[in-house]
């Protein structure tokens, strides 16, 4: 058994690999894609947050905090402010708020404790042909706990499945062969250099590892997410097609729309939001352009879904 911290347990998923499933949202993450639809999962640690929007200004908070780390603004928009190297994350205060306008972005669980959780639904997971995702943040970062969430899975006869950018050594992403039925790896740049600017990392260990991984001949799913003016040019989609096809001929590729919800995030968790201004979900017919790109190269097209 070990421990690791989590985003959620989100149970009944079903775009996360095949049939009806249950995706665990891990902490931390090896990228810094400046797109990130799931922030809170940027960082391992957990943290407190605040949301302006659903606080009512009750106090309550301030009265149970020990270690005088909140403190009230009077006249701005964000009344409550926290002051991180004083928090203890102690929680009194998140039990305090009555409307969850302070809340952690995580939790720590044990590796059995999640099994659990994911084993409550496997009739439904045997009824539709689904099973159990590991998702994040990114699940190599945690390497071991998932591992070992992975291992008790399988061994219950579940169907298992990872969703990876693969940047990580490839021993870690070798031990989760046995224990992984389907790898739902993203590509986002063809250009190391254009990767490194908008993920924080180049490309080679990437496409390095999805090389090997697809001379296994492993069932994956490769995803690409559209995100507008940075990976929808027709000329990054057909360098990531070509690399697809050299490596992975005919396999199964899907583009993922752009979702502008995302913003909202980064609104409430008071983080710079400046990049997603203007940026709006692609068009019918923009898709169906990205999707014959990828035809073009033999690939199989599992028709997109939103971020």
């Amino acid at each position: 058994m070990m421990d690791g911290n989590i985003i959620d347990i989100k149970r009944f998923t079903i775009h996360d690999g095949y049939g009806i499933r249950s995706t665990v949202f891990l902490k931390g993450c090896a990228l810094h894609c400046a797109w990130c639809h799931n922030p809170e999962g940027i960082e391992n640690s957990i943290d407190l947050w605040h949301f302006p929007r659903q606080c009512i200004r009750c106090r309550a908070c301030l009265k149970v905090c020990p270690s005088d780390a909140l403190w009230a603004d009077e006249e701005g928009d964000t009344f409550i402010w926290i002051n991180r190297q004083r928090c203890t994350k102690c929680g009194l205060c998140v039990q305090a708020c009555p409307t969850t306008a302070l809340s952690f972005d995580g939790q720590r669980l044990s590796s059995d404790k999640v099994v659990a959780t994911l084993l409550r639904d496997q009739p439904f997971y045997q009824q539709s042909g689904g099973g159990i995702t590991i998702s994040g943040g990114y699940p190599l970062i945690q390497h071991l706990f998932s591992e070992d969430i992975l291992r008790q899975c399988k061994a219950a006869g579940l169907h298992t499945a990872i969703e990876t950018c693969l940047q990580a050594p490839w021993d870690i992403v070798e031990a989760f062969l046995p224990i992984t039925d389907l790898f739902i790896v993203d590509l986002k740049l063809a250009d190391a250099q254009q990767h490194r600017e908008y993920t924080g990392h180049g490309n080679e260990l990437i496409r390095g590892n999805y090389r090997r991984l697809a001379g296994l001949k492993r069932d994956m799913l490769t995803r690409i997410p559209l995100i507008p003016r940075v990976t929808t040019q027709p000329e990054n989609i057909r360098a990531i097609a070509s690399f697809i096809r050299d490596c992975n001929p005919g396999g199964r590729v899907e583009l993922i729309n752009f979702n502008p919800l995302a913003e909202s995030k980064y609104l409430l968790m008071n983080r710079d939001q400046s990049f997603f201004q203007s940026m709006v979900p692609l068009k019918g017919e923009q898709l169906a352009e990205l999707n014959a790109i990828l035809e073009a190269e033999g690939l199989a097209v599992v028709r997109e879904h939103t971020l």
